[in-house]
Parts: structure tokens; sequence; C-alpha cells
């Protein structure tokens, strides 16, 4: 009797998945209001681990995406406990997952709807992973949204990239969205929908219903929803730039008895909003007032002045200005002040804050160790 187990055809040479380039990151997701606020639908962190490197290498002055883009796997997993032997199942799946994912587009009226898929699996190069290089193929047809973005956020992808929650990473872009107004209140159906906590659907996209002919929700109670997609962001979101509180907000009137709905949701970020014009109290301050006109004087921006000049405080920015007067005396003159001076005071401010989260850290370990001793002592 014939064999009737499928047969594997025999698969194609797979060398165009070997490196062709060395990614390049400048540390931060760039990407379209639209995307951000999309209904995403729920997969791994290492399939939002992908998509911010890939993002990621996405420059300003780029005009059309990329053939493909490529990562070491090492720079999906770092952060984690994962093992180089085990990865291989977890970026598959990663990449399964990718390969499912379709952007929806509907108009405000509902009578338009259709989607695209991300990922392009239809060209001779091929999404796929080989010997630690994972490539990836966006579909063009979204290049509006990823390539010269009119509107867009942007968030860091330091702290991201170790977040262990999906509903973290959701968190972390939402709310570096609304980082200038400094909270985020949202209406319950929408937060459910920006959460994947909304209807769910069958293959042909039509919703399912339970028993009762009532369409099939993910966490129906409110309180559950709260307790399952907002514990972990609170948790994980604790002392970065996006840590935030949150406050239910309850129906003002209530037609029948009984306890009044929650129907807003309120997150307020705990640094509150984020600076964009260099403040009248600086300027008027004879220090910081005259710190800040020289290094106007530098062609340091403004917006690079609020962001770092906190952190740096007047030492740092002092030691700055020293430092560029002293080398513009020597012979390596600075013909360039505004990349000079803006990328040096940048990098300064990055790792003034890299040395007072790791103090924050070493702090903290140092408090548990004094705890511990102080517990074994009284235990003797």
């Amino acid at each position: 009797m014939a064999d009737k187990r499928i047969s594997r055809v025999p698969a194609a040479p797979m060398l165009e998945l070997d490196l062709k380039y060395e990614p390049e990151y400048r540390g931060e997701v760039k990407q379209h209001w639209n995307v951000t606020f999309a209904h995403q639908k729920k997969i791994s962190v290492y399939g939002k681990r992908i998509m911010a490197r890939v993002i990621d290498q996405i420059r300003d002055n780029d005009y059309q995406l990329r053939d493909f883009y490529q990562l070491h796997i090492s720079s999906i997993l770092e952060g984690t406990d994962i093992e180089p032997e085990t990865a291989y199942s977890k970026i598959k799946g990663a990449l399964y997952e990718l390969a499912d994912v379709k952007w929806e587009f509907e108009s405000i009226e509902k009578k338009e709807w259709y989607f695209r898929h991300l990922l392009d699996t239809t060209r001779e190069q091929r999404v796929g992973y080989k010997d630690g290089i994972i490539t990836i193929l966006l579909n063009p047809q979204l290049a509006p949204y990823l390539v010269k973005a009119a509107h867009f956020s942007k968030f860091p992808l330091h702290g991201y990239m170790n977040l262990k929650s999906w509903y973290s990473m959701r968190f972390f872009e939402i709310l570096a969205a609304w980082q200038d107004k400094g909270y985020w209140e949202v209406p319950v159906e929408e937060y459910r929908q920006y959460m994947d906590c909304w209807y769910e659907y069958d293959k042909r996209g039509q919703v399912k219903k339970g028993k009762t002919g009532n369409p099939l929700m993910k966490y129906p109670n409110t309180m559950l929803l709260i307790a399952n997609t907002m514990k972990e962001p609170e948790k994980e979101l604790a002392g970065t730039d996006f840590e935030f509180t949150f406050t239910p907000i309850y129906e003002t009137t209530r037609p029948t008895r009984g306890r009044k709905k929650i129907i807003r949701f309120r997150f307020e970020l705990k640094k509150g909003p984020t600076l964009k014009d260099i403040p009248a109290s600086w300027l008027e301050n004879a220090a910081t007032g005259s710190i800040i006109a020289r290094l106007r004087d530098w062609k340091v921006t403004d917006a690079n002045i609020v962001k770092y000049a906190p952190i740096l405080k007047q030492e740092g920015a002092l030691e700055l200005l020293k430092a560029w007067e002293l080398k513009n005396r020597s012979n390596r003159h600075i013909d360039d002040k505004l990349r000079y001076c803006n990328a040096a005071f940048v990098r300064a401010g990055k790792q003034a804050l890299e040395d007072a989260k790791q103090a924050k850290i070493d702090a903290k370990n140092e408090a548990a160790e004094a705890k511990l001793i102080v517990q074994q002592a009284l235990n003797l």
C-alpha cells in the first residue's frame, strides 16, 4: 500500500538569509500615530522586539523602505534568561505571529474597510532566520506609516526591550505618545481595543457569540480587565519615565439601581508632562540663564537643553562648555558646532541618565542588604 504521508518538497537554498549588512540602531522607535493607536493583536514580546528593532533602523532621511531588514538574534534576547539553544523556537514562533499580523483600516462612517499584511512573503528574498540572523521584509504598501510619517510618536528602546509583558509594551508606547500632556484618559471601550480585549472574532472576521447569544469578549468584567492588563505594566514601568498612577472614572448618574459603572480610565505619568520649551524661570535665573545662553552660542538646541540639562545639572553643562572652549583653542577646532556640540551634549545626558539609574539600583541593593543584616541580627 502506498505511503499516504505527505512528503516534503526539498527546500530551496536559503543563502539569501545570510547577513547582508550590519544593522545600525539609533535607540529610538518613531512610528505613525495610527500604528501606536491601532487595534493591535496580542503577540509575544519577541515579535514586538523584532518589530521595534526593525523600525529603529528606519532613518529620518529615508524615502522608502529597504528591500529587507536584518538583525542579530542577540539584539532580541538581551536582558532575558533565554539560552541560545532554545532561542530558535522563540524566534520561529515570533515570525509565525508576525506573518499573520494584519493592519486594518476603516473609514469613520464605517463604509469602507480593508487590511494590509505587515510582512511581505511574496518575493524571492525571504522572511526567516539563519545562523543567528533574522531577516524581515515589510509590506511596501505600509511605507506611508513608517517612512516620513507626518503624525508620529517616539519612544526610546532603552527600557522597552527588557519588558516581559505585551501589555507593558503597549503602555510604554501609548504613554510615550501622551508624554507631552502628562496623562492618558481613555473610555473603557477604546482601552479594550488598544489592549486586544475587545470582541473575539472567528476566521471570517465575524464576532463570536456565547450560548446566550451575547458577543464573547476577553475579560468581560471591568475589574478582571484591570487586574489582567494593568498590574504587570504598573510593576514593570515603575522607576521609568512612564511610571504611572491609575484612576477609574465612574459615571456621574445611573439610570437604575446598583453600583456606578467605570466608564473611563485615567493614567497619570508620575514625572508629569514633558517640557517642550525652556521655562522662563530657567532663563530668568542668573546662573542657569547664563549657562543656557552659552549653550545656545555653541548651537545646542533648545529641545536638547530641555531634555538633558536637568539630569546633567549645572556642573555637567559647565564641564562640557569648558571642554568645548579648550578644544576650540587647540589645533582640533570645532568646525560644525551644531552637529558636534549637540551630539556631545546628548551623549553626556544619556550617560548621566544611565549613571543615575545604576545609582538607584545600587542604593536599592544596599538597602536590601542592610535590611537582611538587621533581620539576621534580630534572629540571633
